[in-house]
């Protein structure tokens, strides 16, 4: 088949026409980016995400959306990026609870936490504090551990949920310490912490976002991180260690994916521009004052190697609390 010189001169006549459009579609500029995080507001989820999202926006030249889909620990967020178009416009807020403690605590899960998404970056760490309202009386975790063991079965610990690092922490306190607690999992940091605030739950393990500010107010006494040693951005609650119980050593992360089959090339500029950001002077400053320190990844490679050595690791944390859900 042979083209005339009109039919080339129009087809480049085209082509001239339609280069400017395509310009103007390339990532990111078609529409918003999903940052998809699994737990509704007040949480240190919706926290984190709602200070990333601004500066990250500023960073890409595009508005990033907050999709709050809370439930099921994280797996209803985690499901929604891992069956979204690789195209750059849904990523996924979550952590070693997502990608790492629930394929082991979960019977059954509807991704594959290494198959079906694309790793970017981690981002922060992700401590948590065992804390009780003031009216207890309860002022050290010594105490606590006391009031525990003289009454039996009658303590329960509140947490963001099922999987979460709260959870986690709350069954090896109990199990490392010899106690009989009961869990109450809510669906997120914000009613986990009404239900202590109200009474109906003696303590909280919950995320520095949530149980910080309350602290600081008076309205919650932190008693021990759920690591062993402590945080340089939470110098006032100890330890697990200093608190009495060395052999809790529980904590997270958070980190950031994209669906599998993300094109290289937008992957590395979500990692370029989400670096810069969590450089950046006054998000680190605004991440500390709620006990959230920056961790971030080398590189994409280095945050799927990370992954995959915290995959066992987290399934021994699970097997020996012994927390499994249908």
């Amino acid at each position: 088949m042979t083209m005339t010189r009109r039919s080339i001169l129009g087809a480049a006549g085209a082509l001239a026409v339609a280069a400017p459009a395509l310009a103007q579609t390339a990532w990111p500029a078609a529409r918003p980016i999903r940052l998809v995080v699994g737990f509704p507001p007040g949480g240190s989820g919706d926290f984190l995400a709602r200070a990333l999202g601004e500066p990250l926006g500023r960073e890409l030249g595009q508005t990033v959306v907050i999709d709050n889909r809370p439930g099921a620990g994280s797996n209803i967020a985690s499901e929604n990026v891992a069956r979204s178009e690789p195209d750059g416009y849904t990523v996924l807020l979550g952590g070693n609870f997502s990608h790492a403690v629930n394929p082991a605590m979960y019977r059954r899960i509807p991704f594959d936490p290494i198959a079906d998404f694309t790793p970017i970056t981690r981002l922060t760490d992700l401590p948590t504090i065992i804390a009780v309202a003031p009216q207890s009386g309860i002022t050290s975790l010594a105490q606590l551990l006391a009031r525990i063991r003289a009454e039996p079965g009658r303590w329960n610990y509140a947490t963001p949920g099922n999987g979460t690092p709260s959870h986690l922490a709350g069954a090896m306190l109990a199990k490392v310490a010899g106690l009989e607690l009961t869990h109450v999992p809510f669906r997120g940091g914000a009613p986990s912490l009404q239900a202590v605030l109200a009474g109906d739950v003696q303590i909280i393990i919950g995320t520095p976002p949530v149980v910080l500010p309350q602290s600081r107010a008076g309205r919650l006494t932190a008693l021990s991180l759920t690591t062993r040693l402590p945080s340089p951005v939470i110098p006032e609650v100890p330890g697990a260690e200093a608190a009495g119980l060395p052999e809790l050593d529980i904590g997270g992360w958070w980190g950031l994916w994209g669906p599998a089959r993300l094109p290289a090339p937008i992957r590395a500029r979500l990692m370029e521009a989400m670096l810069r950001v969590m450089a950046q002077p006054a998000l680190q400053e605004k991440l500390a004052t709620e006990g959230l320190q920056v961790t971030t990844s080398a590189s994409p490679e280095e945050f799927e190697a990370f992954i995959r050595r915290e995959i066992p690791f987290w399934a021994e944390v699970v097997r020996q609390a012994g927390a499994v859900i249908d």
